[in-house]
């Protein structure tokens, strides 16, 4: 069951019921980054491996966990770095109960003199029971995403670019997931990495995506996901219908919980 929005999370959300999701998993455009470094990768396919460091190109901000923390029942995950760690804590200091570290062991080599940051991190809000937070681990060592000619998840440009910069690996998303929640919404999703992994599991989907670039690859993605069979079922019967702009308003929540998504391309990604 999922439903798909293309516009601004901030908007789409004050139109939810408080409580009316489990949990909310974010990876949010990181704040604060400066971004802007290029790296040539060596190897059978140099070309094709150049990428940039990521920088704020949003204009980030953490606005967005105000109305995230309504509408979820019993729990939050946020990602960030070391450049934003405290802040995002600050948000709802006395609800974090773990910062999870995912190791990415394939990081490349620094350009500039820094330390090779081979880390990024999931804040663990709780907000009331109802979540199995003992069956995660504070410590995924699981490689970043590769691009180029050695890309198998990895969505790419026709030039064998990274399409999106900071696409997570499915499995990393799966392992957040065994928390158990029945219903999840991403106001980041990006390629749509969180509801493919949430199709496969049998878990309700929500998903906002305001880049109009993204969105279309988010959508097939997740429509493919809902065609395969399940982790936990022979067959999947999940795509209803429902009408609107796009086709990606596929939407299996109950419409007086959650409104039909609406496809809106005007406002630029926050």
């Amino acid at each position: 069951m999922f439903t798909l929005h293309n516009g601004d999370c901030r908007e789409y959300m004050k139109t939810l019921q408080p409580d009316s999701v489990d949990l909310v998993l974010a990876d949010q455009p990181y704040p604060e980054l400066k971004g802007g470094t290029k790296f040539m990768n060596g190897g059978v396919a140099s070309r094709i491996n150049e990428s940039n460091s990521v920088g704020d190109i949003w204009n980030a901000s953490l606005e967005w966990m105000d109305d995230a923390w309504r509408i979820s029942k019993f729990g939050m995950m946020v990602f960030c770095t070391h450049h934003s760690v405290d802040t995002v804590k600050q948000k709802f200091r006395d609800n974090a109960i773990a910062l999870i570290t995912w190791v990415k062991r394939n990081t490349p080599n620094p350009v500039n003199n820094v330390p090779k940051y081979t880390t990024e991190f999931i804040w663990v809000f709780s907000k009331t029971s109802g979540l199995v937070w003992r069956n995660l681990s504070t410590h995924y060592d699981i490689p970043m995403l590769q691009a180029g000619c050695m890309a198998t998840e990895r969505i790419l440009n026709k030039d064998g670019t990274t399409f999106h910069p900071t696409q997570k690996p499915e499995l990393l998303i799966r392992q957040l997931l065994k928390c158990n929640p029945k219903s999840v919404i991403d106001p980041f999703m990006g390629t749509g990495t969180t509801g493919a992994a949430c199709i496969q599991m049998d878990i309700d989907f929500i998903g906002c995506e305001n880049d109009p670039k993204y969105f279309p690859a988010a959508e097939k993605r997740i429509k493919s996901a809902a065609l395969q069979p399940g982790l936990f079922t022979p067959s999947n019967n999940r795509v209803h219908w429902t009408g609107g702009e796009s086709p990606a308003n596929l939407s299996l929540f109950p419409a007086e919980v959650i409104p039909p998504a609406k496809v809106t391309r005007k406002s630029p990604r926050q």
